[in-house]
C-alpha cells in the first residue's frame, strides 16, 4: 500500500509542488488586500486545488502503461483503488494545512474574519474537492483521461449543484435558501464524504472488469 501511494505522489510531484508555490501566493494574496470575501474565496480554492493533480496522476500512470504493470504485482484490485483514495485524502489535507497558514497569516496580522465566512469557505472548499475526487476517478477509469481536464470542471460543477440543492432543501431550517448557512455547509461537506465513500466501492467493482491496455 505505501509504495503505491508513494507512486501516486512520485507521478504528479512537480505538480504538487506548484500547487504549494500557488496556495504561497494565494497566502499572500489575503494578507495584502486583507478583503475578509476574498480571503473566503482563497481558503476554498486553496483546498481543492490540490485535488486537481489527480486528473494528471491517472494520465501519467495511463500513459506510462502504470496501470497494465501493476496489475502483475502481488497485490489485490481493492489495494491499488484504496491506494489511490488515500492518495486523494491526503491530497485534501495538504489543501486543508495549506489553508491553515493562511488563517494563522491573517489571525497574526489583524486580519478579523466572520466565522460564518470561514465555516462557509471550507465546507465549499471541501464539497468541492470531495466530490471532485470522488467523481473523477471512477469516471476516468471508466472512459480513460484522455479529456481529465473537461472531467475535473463537470465535477467542479457537480460540486456546486450540490451545496445548491441542499440549501434549497435545508430552506425551511435556514430561513430561506441560504448558500453561505453553516448548517448547508457542514451538510454539503458530510454529503460529499459519504459519496467518496460510495465512489471508493463504484471504483473497486469497475476495476475488477476492467482490461487495461
Amino acid at each position: 500500500m505505501r509504495g503505491l501511494v508513494r507512486n501516486n505522489f512520485y507521478s504528479m510531484s512537480s505538480n504538487i509542488y506548484l500547487s504549494f508555490i500557488i496556495a504561497a501566493v494565494l497566502a499572500l494574496v489575503s494578507v495584502i488586500f486583507r478583503e475578509a470575501l476574498l480571503t473566503s474565496m482563497i481558503l476554498a480554492v486553496q483546498i481543492f486545488i490540490f485535488v486537481v493533480n489527480t486528473g494528471a496522476s491517472l494520465r501519467v500512470d495511463e500513459t506510462s502503461k502504470w496501470s497494465k504493470f501493476e496489475l502483475t504485482l502481488p497485490i489485490r484490485r481493492h489495494t491499488i483503488v484504496s491506494a489511490k483514495y488515500v492518495s486523494f485524502a491526503l491530497l485534501i489535507l495538504m489543501g486543508i494545512l495549506s489553508s491553515l497558514l493562511t488563517l494563522a497569516a491573517c489571525y497574526v496580522t489583524g486580519l478579523s474574519l466572520d466565522p460564518s465566512i470561514v465555516t462557509f469557505s471550507y465546507g465549499f472548499g471541501l464539497t468541492l474537492a470531495i466530490t471532485s475526487a470522488a467523481l473523477m476517478y471512477p469516471v476516468m477509469l471508466k472512459i480513460g483521461t484522455e479529456k481529465n481536464e473537461l472531467i475535473v470542471f463537470f465535477s467542479g460543477f457537480v460540486a456546486i449543484g450540490i451545496m445548491l440543492l441542499l440549501a434549497a432543501l435545508l430552506a425551511p431550517f435556514t430561513g430561506g435558501m441560504q448558500f453561505r448557512h453553516p448548517l448547508v455547509s457542514i451538510v454539503s461537506a458530510c454529503t460529499s464524504v459519504l459519496l467518496f465513500i460510495t465512489s471508493y466501492f463504484v471504483s473497486v467493482r469497475i476495476h475488477r472488469t476492467k482490461e487495461f491496455r
